[in-house]
């Protein structure tokens, strides 16, 4: 639950300077149509600078954090979202303010990139507050598998 309540968190914020746009943008107009000017902040792209946003906080959860051991999910995750940045990056390189990215299409990605992006923080989170067992644990288990094996080959005799 605290992971989810983190990303909650995170998304609010990060999405508080497009409402704030707009609450300027409407005071400043009579005629205001709600679903135009929120079109017009989300319009043209700008989702994926805030998917760019999300991928430092993920890379440093997936790659730099050394207060947890890192695991093979931790890495496969961090893998993903750096391949899933490759485009935004090189969207960045041309447009950096996402001001003319027209193709609807394209501008629905951001919003599966941010999605996406969200998803891969919240798991990260999940994973890195998962305890591992403690070598008491899995030396206890462990031995009470043997015993049970033992035991199975002794009734087979």
């Amino acid at each position: 639950m605290r992971a989810f309540s983190e990303v909650g968190i995170v998304v609010a914020f990060s999405f508080i300077p497009f409402f704030v746009s707009y609450f300027v943008k409407s005071s400043q107009n009579n005629d205001v149509i709600i679903s135009q000017t929120l079109l017009e902040l989300f319009g043209r792209g700008q989702i994926y600078l805030l998917a760019y946003a999300l991928f430092g906080t993920i890379f440093y959860l997936a790659f730099v954090r050394g207060d947890k051991e890192r695991h093979d999910a931790r890495v496969f995750f961090g893998a993903i979202a750096t391949l899933m940045m490759l485009p935004i990056v090189g969207f960045i390189g041309v447009d950096p303010t996402f001001s003319s990215v027209v193709n609807e299409r394209v501008i629905e990605w951001g919003y599966w990139f941010y999605g996406g992006f969200a998803v891969i923080y919240y798991l990260l989170l999940f994973y890195i507050e998962i305890e591992p067992p403690s070598a008491h644990d899995i030396l206890s288990n462990e031995t009470k598998g043997l015993i049970e094996r033992t035991r199975d080959l002794g009734e087979k005799k």
